[in-house]
């Protein structure tokens, strides 16, 4: 909570901007939903205390109006789903690491050593794995200063899951070299380490199954960005000058969007099922098959309240319309979403230091 001193240091012009941004952040979203009124709660208390505290948050620029006129921009029939899955997908294969981690997590004859010797055999995976354990995502009061230990403490499927995410952010962002992609990575380890609090919070098996779901939600825009470059500027400029989400304009555009891309990328990899359903339908909820599994609804809250918080990727800064369906499967108390956001901006930009800044 702002306290009245801070509120007061900020002048009632900064103030009337500050809510200007957040009544065009949340423009689309559902009002009315008990989650999305805390989340415009929290954004107006996050977005005064940087502005008491010096950091530009971009509140004071001209906020451009959305036209709901703006026609979509034509494109060649060569940026279709099939060129994109034959020609694209196909050269990237799985980093062999993440191979080795998939089989001898669905082994049965793999042991918590074998598991352990797969990561340590990668000595720049290592020394990024523990500083991540030994990170604010973890906040451990001991320093863990091996594999095997952190195995002992965090589990041996948790480590293997975030070893996994590790490997992948690597090795995309290696294969997609010259293109900017801070802020698409920022969001994604927002969502990612908002799931797993959420997952925490809710007592939920394997939290960092939700934190890897994060960093991959929206992994089929990078392929899309990597396939098709001009064309998916257009696309971003459009969807920032109709006002709608880099989703709706894709398949306006493309007649596909990074979900469906998303989706074909991690079925081709082999990845969970729950991983890849939570890429498919964090932004259609609703849509999903019930099939015991609730990585989706945990993801599309997370996307959200990433979003609420400032952490969007160009094009895509509109908080979404919220599921009631996903908000009722997560069961958490409303009063406990405080607990979510605690320290969150130090973990976030800590565990983006370390993934995004470590070359292994």
């Amino acid at each position: 909570m702002i306290t009245k001193e801070v509120l007061e240091s900020i002048s009632p012009e900064a103030r009337d901007k500050a809510k200007a941004f957040l009544k065009m952040r949340f423009r689309y979203t559902n009002h009315d939903h008990p989650f999305v009124a805390q989340l415009v709660r929290f954004a107006y208390t996050e977005l005064l205390e940087r502005i008491a505290q010096g950091i530009d948050t971009g509140h004071s620029a001209e906020q451009p109006i959305p036209s709901e006129t703006l026609g979509a921009p034509s494109i060649g029939k060569g940026c279709s789903m099939g060129t994109l899955l034959t020609q694209r997908i196909n050269l990237v294969s799985l980093p062999q690491l993440v191979v080795q981690l998939q089989e001898a997590m669905h082994s049965p004859k793999a042991s918590a050593s074998d598991i352990a010797k797969i990561i340590s055999n990668d000595v720049k995976l290592t020394a990024s794995l523990l500083r991540l354990v030994n990170s604010p995502l973890y906040g451990l009061v001991t320093k863990i200063e091996t594999v095997s230990r952190a195995v002992a403490l965090i589990g041996l499927r948790p480590l293997a899951s975030l070893a996994m995410g590790a490997t992948l952010i690597s090795g995309l962002n290696k294969q997609l070299q010259g293109l900017a992609l801070e802020e698409f990575w920022l969001h994604s380890i927002a969502c990612a380490s908002i799931a797993k609090r959420l997952a925490e919070q809710t007592g939920r098996a394997e939290p960092e199954r939700y934190f890897v779901d994060g960093l991959l939600h929206d992994i089929g825009r990078l392929f899309i960005l990597g396939a098709f470059p001009d064309e998916s500027e257009s696309v971003q400029n459009f969807a920032i000058g109709k006002g709608i989400s880099m989703h709706a304009a894709e398949t306006t555009v493309f007649g596909f969007s990074h979900v469906d891309v998303g989706a074909s990328i991690l079925a081709k990899w082999n990845l969970s099922p729950a991983t890849t359903a939570a890429v498919r339908f964090h932004h259609s909820p609703e849509e999903a098959p019930e099939q015991g599994i609730d990585d989706h609804h945990i993801i599309h809250l997370a996307d959200a309240m990433a979003k609420a918080l400032g952490y969007h990727a160009r094009g895509d800064h509109f908080v979404p319309r919220v599921s009631m369906l996903s908000w009722n499967k997560l069961a958490l108390p409303l009063p406990q979403l405080e607990e979510t956001i605690a320290d969150l901006h130090l973990e976030i930009e800590t565990v983006a230091q370390i993934m995004l800044h470590s070359s292994f």
